[in-house]
């Protein structure tokens, strides 16, 4: 065989083996995860950590061993819950397809497994709760906890993938004031609330646009687990618009008082007047940038999407009286 044809094979050979290691070598993503199993007297606790993929998984929770090397055994159960750690908005469909308590399978209802469950800590994890005296099963539980007694372990199988959605509704709400920049903010009534889905290009579909119950200076929104742009508006006061906001497992902190300013009040002191303007020409002569993206909405008097002289103008109108500002 010629030089140049044995090398030709030998290229070809060695990237054919590179090929196949890189085909070997794909791993899943993997997941963390916490499990807990707890006695209906809170007196006995198993807690263990493991490591699973995405797809059909079974994990086993355990009862402790006491002194003499026994089991414990549960007369009655007060938490059964699977964690996944730090993916809370990444988990799609989630299914519980068994429940085996000491080798038998345990009657349970499907559709009353919460998951995406509210576990009471501030962190990203999700999950699954079979069963919490404390948390959301409590009232309508998948089975009866008080009458199973565990002998050695549980064993739970369920099925998860990070396509589609499982979870249910969560409730994403807040309030709307005026005059926060003062000692007396006040609830401001009569706002109209919308929320639409967030995407990175900041495009918006009328069709996924959710409008919210508002009472009062209150509103909120049940919707599906994820992230959302809300849009806050009210004739004669600048429309905020709050981008990438969760809807979890808590009420999210960013709409807890939401500032909404009258065109004008560039900041948010509940007066229009000399300082608003100066705050505005340093703006338009480029010597300082508003403190906030909101103020520039504020300024916007003359509502061409460009904060310039016409806008000086309006609020020292409004200022003299001569003008309102519309």
């Amino acid at each position: 065989m010629k030089k140049k044809n044995i090398a030709t094979f030998l290229t070809a050979l060695a990237v054919g083996a590179n090929t196949a290691l890189c085909v070997s070598a794909e791993k899943k993503t993997e997941y963390k995860v916490r499990t807990a199993l707890v006695s209906s007297d809170l007196g006995v606790q198993s807690w263990d950590d493991a490591t699973i993929s995405e797809g059909q998984n079974t994990l086993t929770f355990t009862t402790p061993k006491d002194g003499k090397g026994n089991y414990s055994v549960f007369k009655g159960i007060s938490m059964l819950t699977i964690d996944l750690e730090d993916c809370y908005f990444d988990i799609g469909t989630v299914s519980v397809d068994s429940i085996v308590v000491d080798g038998k399978p345990l009657n349970f209802k499907t559709d009353a497994i919460v998951y995406g469950a509210d576990d009471g800590a501030d962190n990203n994890d999700f999950r699954i709760e079979l069963f919490n005296s404390f948390g959301e099963t409590k009232n309508d539980p998948p089975f009866d906890a008080s009458s199973v007694t565990v002998n050695e372990k549980v064993e739970v199988t369920f099925t998860f993938s990070t396509e589609g959605y499982s979870g249910g509704t969560r409730r994403i709400g807040g309030n709307v004031i005026e005059k926060k920049k003062t000692s007396n903010p006040q609830a401001l009534k009569g706002c109209s609330v919308s929320l639409n889905r967030h995407k990175d290009d900041g495009s918006a579909s009328p069709d996924e646009e959710v409008t919210c119950t508002v009472s009062g200076s209150q509103f909120y929104a049940d919707v599906e687990r994820g992230y959302y742009d809300v849009t806050i508006s009210k004739p004669g006061y600048a429309t905020r618009k709050i981008e990438n906001v969760p809807a979890g497992k808590s009420m999210p902190a960013e709409l807890k008082d939401v500032d909404l300013r009258v065109y004008g009040d560039v900041n948010g002191d509940g007066k229009i007047n000399v300082t608003d303007i100066t705050l505005v020409a340093a703006y338009v002569k480029q010597v300082r940038l508003f403190a906030e993206d909101y103020q520039f909405n504020v300024a916007d008097c003359t509502h061409d999407n460009k904060v310039n002289v016409s806008d000086i103008t309006s609020i020292a109108a409004a200022v003299k009286g001569i003008k309102k500002i519309k």
